[in-house]
C-alpha cells in the first residue's frame, strides 16, 4: 500500500512537472523570450506604439555630449600646429597665439608587412669521418614555421570571432599578407588549443570545487534530467557541473 502511494507520489510530480512546463510554453511569447513576434498566438495584446514626443532627433538643449575619445599627447606620433594667417571678416593679418587650440586626432593603421626570419641549416662534412652534419634548429624556433603572435592571431579569429577555417585563411592573406593553407589554419589552432589546456583544466576544476557557482541567464531544461525532477534542481545541477 505505501509503495503504491509514493509511486502515485512520483507520477503526480511528474504530471505536475511536465503541465508546468507545457503552461509556460503556451505562455511564451516574443515579450518574455528570444521566439520571433511572429510565434506569438492570436491571443497576445499588440504592443502599443510609442507617442511621439514632438522634439527633434538627437540630444535635446541641457543634455550633457558624449564626444569621440581622445588619445593623449604622449600617444601621438606627431602633433601638427595650424595657425589662421588672416582675419576671416577684414582680412588683416593675425598675431599672438591660442593657448586652448582645437584638437582634431586621425588614427589610422600603419602598412602591415610581416617579419620573416630566415634560418638556414648548414651542412658540413666530418674531415675525419666523413660523416654530414647538419645544423639543428635553435629550441625557440617553432617547427611550424609561425610565431607565437600569428599562432595566436589564428586562434582568435578562428575561437572568440567564430570565423571559419577558409575566412581566417583569407584575412590572413588579405590583412596581413601571410599565406597559409587550410591544414595549417587547423593545426595552428589545435596548437594554441593545447598552449593554454593546462589553464582551462584549472579554470574548470576551480568552477567545479567552488561552493557558488555564477551562471549566466542561458536557457537549460529544469526539468528531468537524468531521472531529476523539477523538486530536486540544485541537485540536478550540480550533477551536470560535475558531468561538465
Amino acid at each position: 500500500m505505501r509503495q503504491d502511494i509514493k509511486e502515485l507520489g512520483q507520477k503526480l510530480a511528474q504530471v505536475e512537472a511536465v503541465q508546468q512546463e507545457l503552461q509556460e510554453k503556451i505562455n511564451r511569447t516574443s515579450k518574455n523570450s528570444s521566439s520571433p513576434p511572429s510565434s506569438d498566438p492570436l491571443s497576445t495584446p499588440k504592443q502599443q506604439k510609442k507617442k511621439k514626443s514632438g522634439l527633434k532627433r538627437g540630444g535635446q538643449p541641457g543634455h550633457n555630449g558624449y564626444g569621440r575619445l581622445l588619445y593623449d599627447r604622449s600617444e601621438c606620433d606627431r602633433v601638427i600646429d595650424h595657425e589662421p594667417e588672416i582675419c576671416k571678416c577684414c582680412g588683416e593679418k593675425l598675431v599672438g597665439a591660442d593657448s586652448n587650440p582645437r584638437r582634431h586626432q586621425v588614427v589610422e593603421i600603419p602598412p602591415i608587412n610581416p617579419l620573416i626570419v630566415e634560418h638556414r641549416l648548414h651542412q658540413l662534412e666530418c674531415q675525419h669521418c666523413g660523416t654530414l652534419t647538419r645544423a639543428s634548429l635553435p629550441a625557440d624556433v617553432p617547427i611550424r614555421g609561425y610565431g607565437e603572435r600569428v599562432v595566436a592571431l589564428v586562434a582568435v579569429l578562428s575561437g572568440l570571432y567564430r570565423h571559419s577555417t577558409r575566412m581566417v585563411q583569407s584575412a590572413m592573406q588579405d590583412i596581413f599578407g601571410i599565406t597559409m593553407c587550410l591544414g595549417t589554419v587547423n593545426k595552428l589552432t589545435n596548437e594554441a588549443s593545447d598552449a593554454v589546456a593546462q589553464a582551462v583544466l584549472e579554470a574548470k576544476t576551480y568552477v567545479q570545487n567552488s561552493n557558488i557557482v555564477g551562471a549566466d541567464e542561458t536557457s537549460f531544461n529544469q526539468g528531468n534530467v537524468d531521472g531529476c525532477n523539477a523538486k530536486n534542481r540544485k541537485a540536478c545541477w550540480s550533477a551536470y557541473t560535475s558531468k561538465a
